[in-house]
């Protein structure tokens, strides 16, 4: 078909007998929106005649203006049926499943990407009145829920919306929307009391087939429902072929309904380029001798960006640390200008002084901020989540022409192109195939037209590309919950357990093993060195020069006691050398943290150490006096490499290895600082927040309940929150971040956890940052 299409053969009959197909059957055969891609695209005017005919059996009725044809008044009618049962302006999909949800206390469904799935939870949490919680696997989607649901309750700020748990503005409070991770979930137990939770959306359910994640889902479901067995549990998956699983699981088979949607919304059209760079349109869906339709007689990539078009090119993380992308997409990115909105430029200005980097090709020179200029962001995990929903906002605003992407966007984030390029083939299963795949021409109510987009793949990979889009993909329907943990790496089996057994304790956010554990009499004294050293005598943090000036016997030996603390959690008395590696850098950027520098502050101070800023001014202060020329001065700073920090992974991991962010070698005049920008945040977030505060904040509690030492309370506060003013932890706890506290603390005249009372000097303050604080007003 596709062949005689390209022919222009028989073009209106085959667009006729699909719209035919589905009017009978539904939108269902992958085969009939790659051929519906390709009439659009080469026929429009035939396309055109038939078009709003398609979309009324295709159910898109947000995307119609009128009805014309006998059918076309039919499916109207089945519109108003559905918006009479519903309340709503829904597809035939999303009807069904917000009547499940509505009629049943557990309902487990997949549809593919596009299906409306957000405009249904959109429309779920509009308009109760309780409490909702949304579970999502990744900070990146939270950060897009958080987003939407302000944009959505915006002119109601009763509504609390929060990324984490916390019960705060009270008094201005009349229902809840918590946005977590399954990690944040165990924060909800010690409060559940206090809250009047009665949905659970769990949205990309499938990060129960992750290990150690999955087991946090499984466990985060068996206890909500446990607390609040009458709250009803959505689950929600892409292109998963059993949703039931989830349901069978966990024994949720009373009051229960599943359902797996296959219904399509947006045609497809499938290149793939090879060594020479040359274009050729193929289908997936034909038998290996017929792939190859026809060569593409131009650059399409070329010809669509120069009309406006955009191109999210999925590639990996280690091309976008040693810039292999600007090489290998070189022609691209030359033909986008520079931006001159002045809301563009904002956002890169935003950007780059929260990563302090310079404004010129200076030493703290940022690539990526160069990048944004020309309307190309790039987007993976380790960008701080800052930097991360800035360049969210920067593509959704439509200033991204080109985005380069990591695994990220396969999380459900909603940012489409009208180019989905696969330029990374590794570890790409048939579920992150169909999703990424998914964000390529995504429908949108704006446009009133049967949207479609155009995937790119390397030639090579065209028969796994095929073989993965055939396949289902399908979730266990046991859970790890139940296996035997015995064959689990020791660093994983007190988690295991804990899960297994509910045997955590939510106050500490340690298991119960590893509080028993924190308890020992054999760190009390490293407890006591860390306050007496590292707290002067008003309890305040010595600051960094003061840290500086100590010997390095003393700061070893502060370090040491960190170190001592954090083994003790673990079922093992050492550390590998990887584990140590990363431990050292990590305390001393804890320790930067607790003297409460910025993020930006923090890059500084590391920029300076590793590329040994003192021994460079020494040089340059030779040539002030004479002692040696600039040749020579350069010369010498040159010749001076970066110290080694290791790659920043979570601990403990015992098959952490030893290895270099910074080659080694490198001179200090050609440290990446973009990299650098990446590499602190994972310090902070991956070591720091992730596997060092819980077990560090966890012992000085314990120390303080044994010895009443409030010096521990206080410690704690500036290791968990790096302050330990009241009115800072409040503003933090409020969800504000360390960046805005600083104008924050001279417009808060009081704040509990009741309300917020803001002073006079809010009215100076400009549209951004009112903006910021509106909800609490």
């Amino acid at each position: 078909m596709l062949k005689d299409i390209l022919e222009n053969k028989n073009v209106e009959d085959y667009l006729v007998a699909i719209i035919d197909r589905v009017h009978k059957e539904g939108p269902v055969v992958s085969e009939d929106f790659e051929v519906l891609a390709y009439i659009k695209s080469f026929y429009p005017e035939i396309f055109d005649e038939h078009e709003q005919k398609l979309l009324s059996v295709m159910g898109l009725f947000y995307k119609k203006d009128e009805f014309k044809t006998v059918l076309e008044e039919v499916y109207s009618i089945f519109e108003d049926i559905i918006e009479e049962k519903t309340g709503r302006k829904f597809t035939p999909v999303q009807a069904h499943a917000y009547i499940n949800i509505q009629n049943k206390k557990y309902f487990s469904f997949s549809a593919p990407t596009s299906a409306g799935k957000s405009y249904l939870f959109r429309e779920l949490i509009q308009d109760v009145d309780y409490d909702i919680v949304i579970v999502v696997p990744s900070r990146a989607l939270i950060t897009e829920y958080i987003n939407t649901l302000h944009k959505l309750l915006e002119d109601d700020t009763s509504v609390l919306i929060l990324p984490f748990i916390e019960n705060i503005n009270i008094s201005k409070t009349t229902r809840r929307i918590f946005v977590i991770t399954p990690e944040r979930g165990v924060d909800l137990f010690k409060k559940i009391n206090e809250f009047n939770i009665k949905l659970f959306l769990l949205d990309e359910a499938q990060i129960s087939e992750d290990e150690i994640r999955g087991m946090k889902f499984d466990s985060f479901v068996r206890r909500i429902d446990r607390f609040l067995p009458d709250a009803k549990k959505v689950f929600a998956h892409p292109f998963v072929s059993n949703p039931n699983a989830q349901l069978l699981k966990h024994g949720f088979n009373q009051n229960s309904a599943f359902k797996t949607y296959n219904q399509h919304s947006v045609g497809k059209i499938y290149l793939s380029i090879n060594t020479s760079q040359n274009f050729q349109y193929f289908s997936p869906f034909l038998s290996n001798r017929d792939k190859i339709l026809q060569d593409a007689s131009s650059d399409i990539i070329k010809i669509l960006l120069q009309n406006n078009g955009t191109l999210l090119i999925y590639t990996s993380k280690k091309k976008i640390y040693d810039t292999q992308y600007l090489l290998d997409f070189a022609e691209y990115i030359e033909l986008c200008e520079d931006l001159t909105d002045e809301t563009a430029l904002s956002l890169i200005e935003k950007l780059r002084k929260f990563i302090g980097a310079s404004e010129a090709s200076e030493e703290k020179h940022s690539w990526f901020i160069d990048m944004m200029k020309k309307g190309i962001a790039i987007h993976h995990g380790s960008m701080p989540l800052t930097a991360r929903l800035i360049m969210e906002d920067f593509v959704r605003l439509g200033y991204a022409k080109i985005c380069f992407s990591t695994a990220t966007l396969l999380q459900g984030i909603n940012m489409p192109f009208d180019v989905v390029w696969i330029d990374n083939f590794l570890n790409m299963t048939p579920l992150n195939l169909k999703n990424l795949i998914g964000r390529a021409g995504r429908t949108t109510s704006d446009k009133k037209e049967f949207e479609y987009g155009i995937v790119v793949i390397n030639k090579r990979n065209i028969s796994t590309f095929s073989e993965r889009i055939a396949e289902n993909y399908e979730i266990k329907n046991t859970s790890l919950l139940n296996e035997d943990i015995s064959n689990l790496d020791d660093d994983l089996k007190d988690i295991a357990e804990a899960i297994q057994t509910d045997t955590f304790d939510d106050e500490l956010k340690l298991t119960d093993s590893q509080v028993e554990r924190l308890k020992s009499n054999d760190i009390m004294d490293d407890i006591v060195y860390i306050l007496d050293n590292l707290l002067d005598s008003n309890n305040k943090p010595i600051t960094g020069h003061e840290y500086n000036s100590l010997s390095d016997h003393f700061k070893g030996k502060i370090k040491t006691a960190f170190k001592n603390i954090f083994i003790q959690h673990l079922r093992r008395d050492t550390l590998t050398t990887g584990e140590s590696g990363v431990l050292s850098i990590a305390i001393i950027i804890m320790l930067w943290h607790i003297q409460g520098k910025s993020f930006s502050e923090i890059i500084s101070l590391r920029h300076s150490y590793l590329t040994h800023k003192d021994e460079r001014n020494a040089i340059m202060a030779r040539v002030s006096s004479g002692e040696l020329n600039l040749v020579e001065a350069k010369e010498q700073i040159e010749a001076i490499k970066v110290s080694f920090t290791p790659i920043p992974e979570p601990i403990p991991n015992s098959k952490l290895n030893h290895a270099p962010r910074f080659a080694r070698g490198t001179s200090v005049t050609n440290i990446d600082y973009d990299l650098l920008v990446y590499d602190t945040y994972d310090y902070l977030d991956k070591v720091i927040s992730l596997s060092l505060a819980d077990p560090i904040c966890g012992a000085l509690q314990l120390y303080y309940d044994k010895t009443s030492d409030n010096r521990a309370l206080i410690m704690k506060n500036y290791v968990r929150f790096g302050t330990n003013s009241e009115k800072e932890i409040w503003l933090l706890r409020y969800g504000f971040s360390f960046e805005d506290i600083e104008w924050l603390v001279e417009i808060v005249n009081f704040i509990s956890e009741n309300e917020i009372v803001f002073n006079d000097n809010i009215e100076e303050l400009d549209t951004e940052k009112l903006n910021l604080i509106s909800r609490f007003i």
